[in-house]
């Protein structure tokens, strides 16, 4: 039978003079159109979050993290690490050790083009010390009243933006009440309407007295008698 015969795969030719100025022009033009790309989105997201804060009588700052941050933590856990927020982690901490206190937009107006400018390797050898550091940082939670506090507090937040995605989105009206059924912790009735009117229809509709503040209370008792009528 006959061998079969193996050559060897043909070498690309070098690029000459040429063809690497064209193809680094190629890079660069692309890189500034993805920079131009990148900071009208950035413009554009801390303008709505200029709008939001006016229009909820809030600060910017909470939209700023709820843009940034807030919205991936909430939705869905991801298991692998993205450089540029262990990046953007490290050099907050960085801040913070020199006193100094910045929020995830001004984090990345300072230190984007150092990200630019990081290689592969760096990048890689970045998530490994944010994993290492939050491993080494990892504390049992505790089954305390506070901790209580803090989780119902975090959900509810969670289910607010959840709620007010809807309304814009979709075009749902909407509300909620939250109790403790439990005397192990304290925390008032947490009540959320999607609008003012909604709140100042529930007379009309209950065609009773409606005191929002009144009917939390008493839902409370009622959820920490163990819902026995």
């Amino acid at each position: 039978q006959p061998h079969a015969r193996h050559t060897e795969p043909k070498k690309r030719a070098p690029l000459g003079p040429e063809q690497r100025k064209v193809r680094k022009e190629a890079r660069q033009d692309k890189q500034e159109r993805i920079d131009a790309a990148v900071n009208k989105w950035f413009s554009d997201t801390m303008a709505l979050a200029q709008k939001l804060a006016e229009e909820f009588d809030m600060k910017p700052k909470y939209f700023h993290d709820l843009f940034f941050q807030g919205g991936a933590r909430m939705v869905i856990h991801q298991s692998t690490v993205n450089p540029y927020n262990a990046f953007k982690s490290e050099k907050a901490a960085e801040c913070r050790e020199n006193g100094e206190a910045k929020d995830a937009p001004q984090l990345h107006i300072d230190y984007h083009e150092e990200y630019a400018h990081m290689t592969d390797e760096e990048k890689d050898e970045l998530v490994k010390r944010w994993v290492q550091n939050r491993n080494s940082n990892v504390v049992l939670r505790r089954d305390t009243p506070r901790a209580k506090i803090q989780d119902v507090s975090n959900i509810i937040r969670n289910m607010k933006v959840l709620m007010c995605g809807l309304a814009t989105c979709v075009g749902v009206e909407g509300f909620f009440c939250v109790v403790r059924n439990s005397a192990d912790f304290h925390i008032s009735p947490q009540w959320f309407f999607t609008s003012r009117e909604l709140e100042q229809y529930m007379p009309i509709a209950t065609r009773k007295k409606w005191v929002t503040a009144e009917v939390g209370a008493k839902v409370e008792a009622f959820a920490v008698a163990g819902c026995d009528v």
